[in-house]
């Protein structure tokens, strides 16, 4: 029973990503400001993950959003460079709460360190 349990812990970290990692993936992705509905497009994205995902993919979610970011923070653009200091802090704080819970292992302990890699 333990295993299930923690086979769905990962939905405790779900909040803050969801709610503010959509429009920021989006600048990221576009290289700039995007309109409601790409942001729409990333929010549908998201709730999906939460709903219908699982940790593997969600933790694959959030190593694409710090890539993405790393490769925006040196933009000239400043609505991409506070989107990618958004995702790095938000994922960075996501690495550090990984720690927190229950069962995951080596496998999320490597997950942990590519977030971490990937949000500096």
């Amino acid at each position: 029973m333990r295993g299930k349990a923690s086979s769905r812990a990962w939905l405790a970290l779900t909040p803050e990503p969801e709610r503010d990692l959509p429009a920021a993936i989006a600048i990221l992705r576009a290289g700039g400001p995007v309109s409601d509905e790409v942001v729409g497009c990333e929010r549908a994205r998201a709730e999906a993950l939460v709903l219908r995902g699982s940790e593997r993919r969600y933790l694959a979610w959030l190593a694409e959003a710090a890539w993405l970011a790393r490769d925006g923070a040196t933009s000239a653009d400043p609505a991409v460079s506070r989107a990618a200091g958004l995702v790095g802090e938000v994922v960075s704080n996501q690495a550090g709460l990984l720690l927190g819970l229950p069962g995951g292992g080596r496998r999320r302990e490597a997950a942990r360190r590519i977030l971490e890699k990937g949000a500096r």
